[in-house]
């Protein structure tokens, strides 16, 4: 909301007198000024703007340069005794930019720079001669943006190869736009889709002509040469990995390098699983710092990471290696498996992470079942409360089990088991594990109690609650069954309708039985009585299918750097 300054009419005057006072368009409000015992009026839009924005990466030069043309029309009229005007105008700049310099009609005028909550951000204020009802100013900004050294407050970086930066475009819906001009070899990310590019030869031009929300464009783009890095190379378990880092940022190579070392095998531990491979590069990179997120890329064979010295985020990017769309079904389980796991090992190695997330409000606006959520959301606020949520309902439900536990239940999950078959058979009932199957393993193979308390509090939603109620009966009839029947399996059929939620026929197949899992008890113990073996039932096998990897690419947005 822009509000320009305000002066009563001398009475019997028809001209305004000239008055100074702050009023602020762009990204601040101006505030409303007026003598203690006279009537406020307030304008609610009284300035119409119009930007055209311009960055260029001089790589070689280190720096990116900005030009910003914004046009200001004051339309908001004399009300009363008040006529309301404008004398300065704001636009947001990095906090560490220099050379800042505003222009209008020729003349130079004034420019103040002021510190924000933002330590990336600052305002650049320009003042000029009261902008009455009706007039029009245009004012042409230039700034230098150098950048600020990895790991820093300020996150505006601008490197050997690399750069990440805010732009900005503030005015009225189809008054603005942003250009952003790079070298052709350099990879281009924003937060907002609303960048196209226009291939120029040496140079590739990202524009936006579009809003990223009420007030104009609003962005942090970031740009990166991958071939300007250096590299190590890393072995592990025989495994030969290349972490990749900023020119020059040798602290974050060392830690990487530590990390993978260390972390891979307990990985491997903890999951219950073999490093399944599919991973030649870790990469640190400014995208992330843009995104808001980092990620595991199949296609590219790699993960990306921010510079934080991180160890949770780069544990939590190599559990993708296990927990994906290819082995889990539903986001909200492999995020949130990915999440516990890079927990649990950066505590084992003792290694520096940052702080986990909170437990969210189940009651927020934003919240919703976790089984809804999934890749492609939009909403930042969503996001953030999934991760969250996530994190929250699969610590919850592993947290009573110490590691041997917790390996014997990834390790099933991952291999796509049946918590009615036995540990490490997939000869039947294999398949993808999603929600329902993962509750399974929890509560069969984990022993927990409470798990279906944590899945309706956190991941189902009302129909899905029903599933629930019909399991916990189910669960009960079949528990009762195989106490019954001795030390042998239930029958297949039923095994198979428990693992697929099939309650109805599981009820049918009992039912079928009628009997004969009681008698099959007492066949058992007249032959221990007889000082016999149990006698076996036969069961016919199927030959465990080979695990080969997907070829399908995906790429993992993970939680926020």
């Amino acid at each position: 909301m822009h509000r320009p300054k305000a002066r009563r009419r001398p009475p019997g005057s028809r001209r305004p007198t000239p008055t100074l006072a702050l009023a602020l368009g762009g990204v601040l409000g101006a505030g409303l000024a007026v003598p203690a015992t006279a009537p406020v009026a307030v304008a609610d839009d009284g300035l119409d703007e119009s930007t055209h924005s311009r960055y260029e990466l001089r790589a070689e030069a280190g720096e990116v340069t900005a030009d910003v043309t914004t046009t200001i029309r004051n339309t908001t009229p004399p009300a009363g005794s008040y006529l309301y005007y404008y004398d300065s105008y704001g636009i947001a700049v990095p906090a560490g930019a220099t050379d800042v310099q505003a222009t209008s009609a020729g003349a130079a005028l004034a420019v103040e720079l002021r510190a924000t909550d933002d330590p990336s951000t600052a305002l650049a204020v320009a003042s000029f001669p009261a902008l009455h009802y009706g007039s029009s100013r245009t004012v042409e900004w230039s700034f230098v943006v150098p950048g600020e050294p990895v790991r820093s407050p300020d996150a505006t970086r601008v490197g050997p190869g690399y750069a990440t930066f805010a732009v900005q475009a503030a005015g009225d819906p189809g008054e603005v736009s942003v250009e952003v001009e790079l070298p052709a070899d350099m990879t281009f990310d924003a937060t907002s889709d609303a960048f196209a590019a226009e291939p120029g030869g040496r140079t590739t031009t990202y524009r936006a002509t579009r809003g990223t929300g009420d007030q104009g464009i609003w962005a942090v783009v970031s740009a990166r040469d991958p071939g300007q890095a250096d590299e190590r190379t890393v072995e592990v378990d025989g495994d030969t990995l290349t972490v990749q880092g900023f020119p020059g940022d040798e602290r974050w190579l060392r830690f990487a390098s530590r990390q993978l070392r260390q972390g891979l095998p307990a990985l491997e531990e903890l999951v219950g699983q073999p490093w399944p491979g599919g991973l030649k590069t870790i990469r640190e990179d400014v995208s992330p710092q843009a995104t808001g997120y980092a990620w595991f890329d199949t296609g590219a064979d790699e993960i990306v990471v921010p510079e934080d010295l991180d160890a949770a985020l780069l544990f939590h990017e190599l559990s993708h290696a296990w927990y994906n769309p290819d082995e889990i079904g539903g986001r909200w389980l492999y995020e949130g498996l990915a999440e516990v796991v890079a927990r649990r090992v950066a505590a084992d190695v003792d290694a520096r992470s940052g702080p986990p997330r909170e437990t969210p409000d189940r009651g927020a606006d934003v919240a919703l079942p976790l089984t809804a959520w999934s890749e492609g959301e939009d909403s930042a606020q969503v996001e953030s409360y999934a991760y969250a949520a996530s994190y929250t309902a699969v610590r919850r439900l592993l947290r009573d089990l110490d590691d041997e536990a917790v390996a014997e239940v990834l390790a099933a999950a991952y291999a796509g088991e049946s918590a009615y078959e036995p540990p490490g058979d997939t000869s039947h009932h294999r398949g993808r594990t999603q929600w329902q199957r993962f509750l399974d393993l929890v509560e069969v193979r984990g022993g927990v109690t409470g798990g279906a308390k944590v899945y309706r509090q956190w991941v189902v939603d009302g129909e899905q609650r029903a599933e629930l109620g019909a399991r916990r009966s189910a669960r009960a009839a079949y528990v009762a069954l195989d106490e019954a029947d001795g030390g042998w399996q239930p029958p297949r059929g039923l095994r198979g309708a428990m693992t697929g939620w099939e309650f109805a026929d599981a009820k049918d197949v009992r039912a079928a039985l009628g009997d004969a899992p009681g008698l099959a008890g007492q066949v058992q113990a007249a032959a221990r009585e007889a000082g016999l073996p149990d006698p076996p039932r036969s069961e016919p096998r199927t030959r465990t299918p080979a695990r080969r990897r997907s070829t399908r690419t995906w790429r993992a947005p993970c939680r926020g750097p």
